[in-house]
This record gives C-alpha cells, sequence and structure tokens, in this order.
C-alpha cells in the first residue's frame, strides 16, 4: 500500500460557527494516521469539512470514511455495485430527490454515523442547494430554561416517517 506521505494541511473557516476547506490532501491515496488525525480534528471542530478538486473511486471513497467509524448500508437508497457502504443519490427527472428538505442522516438506527462522506460527480456551475447548521451552535444559543424543558424530552427518531411503505 503506497500511503501519502505526511501532508501539509490547510484548514480554511468558512464561517464563525461550521464549515471549514481542508486543502493538502489527496484523497485518492491511502493515508498516515497523522493526516487522519489531522483531518478528525478539523471535522470535530468544524462539524463540515470540503475537500475541493479531488477524484476518487468509489471504493477508495469507503476506504477514507472508514478512517471515521463503522460504516452504514442504507436500507432504501441503492448502492455502488461491488460497494454497498456507498449509495449512489442520482436525482434527474425520471428520479427526482426525496431528500430536499432540512434532515439528518440515519438518525433512525441505534448508533447514528459520525457523519456521512459525499462525493459530488455532477455539480451546477453556480449555486447549489445543499445546506448544513449546526445543531450545537443553535443549541448553545438556547436560554438555560429551554435547555432545560428541552432535556426533559425525548425525540422518536422514525424509519417509517422518512420512508413509508407506499414509496
Amino acid at each position: 500500500m503506497n500511503i501519502a506521505p505526511a501532508a501539509r494541511l490547510s484548514v480554511e473557516p468558512l464561517g464563525p460557527v461550521i464549515g471549514a476547506i481542508v486543502r493538502g490532501v489527496d484523497l485518492s491515496r491511502p493515508q498516515s494516521d497523522g493526516s487522519i488525525a489531522e483531518i478528525r480534528a478539523a471535522l470535530l471542530r468544524h462539524q463540515v469539512i470540503f475537500f475541493e478538486d479531488q477524484d476518487i473511486t468509489p471504493v477508495q471513497q469507503r476506504d477514507f470514511a472508514a478512517h471515521f467509524g463503522k460504516l452504514h448500508v442504507h436500507p432504501v437508497y441503492p448502492s455502488f455495485e461491488g460497494v454497498p457502504e456507498l449509495m449512489l443519490l442520482d436525482h434527474h427527472a425520471g428520479n427526482p430527490t426525496d431528500n430536499d428538505n432540512w434532515h439528518t442522516d440515519v438518525t433512525f438506527i441505534e448508533t447514528p454515523p459520525l457523519g456521512a462522506l459525499l462525493y459530488a460527480v455532477q455539480l451546477p456551475p453556480s449555486g447549489g442547494d445543499t445546506m448544513w447548521s449546526s445543531m450545537t451552535a443553535a443549541y448553545e444559543t438556547l436560554s438555560p430554561t429551554f435547555r432545560e424543558f428541552l432535556a426533559s424530552r425525548e425525540a422518536v427518531h422514525d424509519f417509517m416517517r422518512a420512508f413509508p411503505p407506499q414509496r
């Protein structure tokens, strides 16, 4: 295995609360433990990180994602042949989007994954509508009284709400 040499990563925050661009890493190559530790630290600090100009295969994407925890096989969405851990989101006229509302991925399982690793194959020339929000920052801005109120509540994350049988 040809492990990429320890990279000189740079992390450029995109805003005061969430998001950063990580540069100086080639995700098509296996990463050193040091690089993975730096990427993990950037992810935990910024919650959403972006790697621009990457050219990776589904297997390389899966292998990189495996550094961050156990991978999930989605029970509904189709996957890549030979790589069941990668689901294919292919939106076109014959397959319109069904996840175009605010959501958190697979919170209906007992131990949800740390996150998701998206690889865009086709992007619009400008704009786009994928957005992220920090629930940590939202919670931290709540009053102590409202935090106390929430602490006594439970949420039900039900698979059937997102994927009803009539689909």
